[in-house]
């Protein structure tokens, strides 16, 4: 799948073990990027829970998002 870094924009293919951008090392899944995500009231349809605002757009190597395998970009690679 291409997913575009949230922090050099650049489109990198990346399999389901990818956690970071080959690029510049920034984690590259986040929540907020997700087509499963509901930004309006902090929720994860993969996960069927809420997710925190922070964690949501700031993840760490131990979140939910940095390893998702339900992960699906929101919006099309450019």
């Amino acid at each position: 799948m291409q997913i575009t870094c949230p922090k050099c924009k650049q489109v990198q293919e990346v399999d389901n073990r990818t956690a970071t951008c080959p690029s510049c090392r920034t984690l590259i899944r986040r929540c907020k990027d997700c087509g499963k995500y509901d930004l309006r009231i902090s929720f994860c349809h993969a996960f069927n829970r809420a997710i925190d605002t922070g964690e949501a757009n700031y993840p760490t190597f131990s979140s939910d998002s940095t390893y998702c395998r339900e992960f699906v970009p929101a919006v099309a690679a450019a």
